[in-house]
Parts: C-alpha cells; structure tokens; sequence
C-alpha cells in the first residue's frame, strides 16, 4: 500500500512540477521543433498539404452548393460568398438558408476552426449534419 502511495504522490509531483516548466517553455521560446511537437502531438510529417479542401462527401451532390459558391474556386467560402447561398443552394429558402442577414450566423455555424472561412471540408460537415437532423426530424 505504501509503495502505491509513493507512486502516487511521486507521479502528482512530477506533473505539478513538469507541466508548467513545458507551458513556461512554450511561452517563452526555449523549446525547439522536437520538444514542441512531443508537447503538441502535431507532428509534421503528419500534416496534409490540402487538408481542408480534399473531401470525399458521403452524397455526391453535397457540394454542388458549395462549388457554385465558391467564386474564385479556392477550396474556401468567404462572407460575399456565402451571400450567394440563396441562388445556389437548393430549397434554400425552405431551408432558412435565403436570408442576407444570416450569412454571419451561418458562417459561425459552419467555421470550425474560426479563420473566418469556410473549407470544403467544413462545409461537408456541416451539410452532412443538416441532412442526418431533417431526417431525425
């Protein structure tokens, strides 16, 4: 029992001690590209170059709303280009999808990493989630 107590208590002090020496690291730019990536968990020979715009959607034509949206075919949704939205989304009016003033609600809706745009792969989501609700519904 007491070697367990002792294991315990020496794992709370390595952490008490060892996280905030890492966090103060972090901050102040002592560590290098090893040790941030230990701490991060992104590696970089992980990383996707496209990772936001290569999508396979689960239904075909999830993203002819998007393509038709996307202006200057970037792989990104700006705020102008989500105002077209009611000319290019079907039954978007149905939908609650037509009215100007909600471009920024959709926009907070759709933006999950908050740059302010919207990824094909955002917007893949988000649509696939709209389908499965209406079909709970």
């Amino acid at each position: 029992m007491s070697r367990v107590l002792t294991w315990v208590f020496s794992l709370c002090l390595t952490t008490t001690i060892a996280f905030p020496l890492t966090v103060a690291a972090e901050e102040t730019g002592l560590m290098d590209k090893e040790e941030e990536e230990a701490v991060t968990y992104e590696p970089q020979g992980v990383q996707e170059d496209d990772f936001d715009t290569n999508v396979n959607p689960v239904h075909e034509s999830s993203l002819q709303g998007f393509d038709c949206m996307d202006e200057d075919s970037d792989g990104y949704l700006t705020m102008p280009e989500l105002d077209r939205r009611g000319s290019c989304v079907e039954n978007a009016e149905e939908r609650g999808m037509d009215s100007e003033t909600r471009t920024a609600l959709v926009l907070t809706q759709m933006d999950a990493d908050r740059d302010r745009r919207v990824s094909r792969r955002e917007f893949n989501i988000w649509n696939e989630m709209q389908t499965q609700n209406a079909g709970e519904r």
